[in-house]
């Protein structure tokens, strides 16, 4: 991924959960590597409590949104499902393109959000994110700085 200009920040606890601030960084880094004359960043921020330019290119590009309260809560972790979504709008705002795949469904597919559904499968289809052991998905657990990086690094490969 640093061969790449894709790790942007310096994790020290590559292990711990990722925030929606870090991540949206590292997909706006991607996209920046892969279409660098894409689009600028818009001057106006669309959250409450976050200017951050980046954010603000990924909200742009439909990569993340917001909360029902016009807050977009940059230090909260993100959970897998919220990865998968994110990695989603990444894909598509790069040109990927999925097809729904009849797959086997994971085991855990009750506990995914309706919202998160088709993004955690299409996610599997490109092999940019799997699931756990036991055909599990985990769609609550947390997506740490290391994944994000690992998926980041997939994308890339796939979309080059």
């Amino acid at each position: 991924a640093g061969k790449h200009g894709l790790s942007l920040v310096n994790y020290h606890y590559p292990r711990l959960d990722i925030t929606r601030v870090d991540f949206a960084a590292q997909a706006v880094q991607l996209y920046r590597v892969l279409t660098p004359d894409g689009q600028a960043a818009p001057d106006e921020t669309p959250y409450s409590d976050c200017d951050d330019e980046n954010v603000r290119l990924a909200a742009a590009l439909g990569i993340v949104t917001g909360y029902e309260d016009g807050t977009f809560r940059p230090y909260k972790t993100i959970s897998r499902q919220e990865a998968a979504t994110m990695l989603d709008r990444l894909y598509a705002a790069l040109g990927g393109q999925t097809e729904l795949i009849a797959d086997p469904a994971y085991a855990d597919d009750a506990q995914l959000g309706d919202w998160a559904r088709g993004s955690v499968y299409a996610m599997r289809q490109t092999g940019i994110m799997q699931g756990k052991e036991n055909n599990r998905f985990c769609p609550t657990d947390g997506y740490t700085a290391e994944q994000s990086i690992v998926t980041i690094e997939r994308m890339y490969q796939i979309i080059k």
